[in-house]
């Protein structure tokens, strides 16, 4: 088992000694602004925990007043003076690892937002499996007030979350989305005062830990398969996936504590 405790990082912070893993975005002073070492750290971390047999699902959260303001300004301003060879291989590298390493985690994932979360920060929201809002959040796909593209899978998950004219609005307007309305339109799941956000998250992520795990990364992974291929070659895979999953330990225990009624304890095998 990966010891989390034994690794250190600049500019997050990692509790993955229990069940529910806590990755928290740690640079409060500057917004959580993020830069390609941050993301590194990001992308590190999330392997470490997605390989750690003890965490079961993943709360990402932020210090400060805001989840993340997006790309560090410093490093935009930098970014002016490189090749697009430079930018490709060491800026979203970093940037695209970090949001592949959510969005593939094997383990159900939980945003928990304050605050602003605009460009590369909403990407990270996005990525989650699930997102809870405090009342304060706002929701901004930033990148075409910069002249840019939403790179790090917002111009399709978005669309999926909220449907094309509302995920046009955001892409194309770069307009904002306060928390009750991330609500109505299905782009969060939940909208709670601040003082609530941290509790509600971890409730949540502690329901998802007490879950099977063969069968919700089984669920994860058929989830994004259907989003991407023919619905024929979904039967077909799933077949194959379901009987594994009913050949699991995991199968007859969640049987018997069905037969028993009582809360089934799943390990995973």
């Amino acid at each position: 088992m990966p010891n989390t405790e034994a690794t250190t990082y600049e500019n997050i912070t990692v509790d993955g000694n229990a069940a529910v893993a806590r990755l928290t975005l740690n640079r409060p002073d500057i917004g959580n602004a993020l830069t390609p070492t941050m993301m590194d750290e990001l992308a590190q971390a999330m392997e470490m925990l997605a390989n750690d047999d003890a965490v079961r699902a993943i709360v990402i959260d932020a210090n400060g007043r805001q989840f993340s303001t997006g790309g560090d300004l410093g490093f935009l301003d930098d970014m002016t003076g490189y090749d697009p060879f430079e930018i490709k291989s060491t800026v979203y590298g970093c940037f695209v690892a970090g949001i592949r390493a959510i969005k593939l985690c094997p383990k159900p994932t939980v945003a928990a937002v304050q605050g602003s979360a605009a460009g590369a920060g909403c990407e990270i929201a996005l990525a989650c499996d699930f997102r809870i809002a405090a009342t304060d959040a706002s929701f901004l796909e930033s990148w075409i007030h910069l002249g840019l593209i939403s790179p790090l899978g917002g111009m399709s998950l978005l669309p999926q979350l909220v449907g094309l004219s509302k995920a046009n609005e955001m892409l194309l307007l770069g307009e904002a989305v306060g928390a009750e309305e991330a609500a109505r339109i299905g782009l969060v799941n939940k909208v709670v005062e601040r003082d609530q956000l941290a509790g509600e998250a971890s409730a949540l992520a502690e329901r998802l830990a007490a879950g099977a795990p063969l069968g919700l990364r089984a669920m994860k992974e058929g989830i994004r398969r259907g989003l991407e291929q023919p619905l024929t070659q979904e039967w077909e895979h799933n077949v194959y996936v379901q009987a594994m999953l009913i050949d699991s330990d995991d199968f007859a225990e969640g049987v018997a504590a069905m037969k028993e009624r009582r809360k089934p304890n799943f390990e995973g095998k």
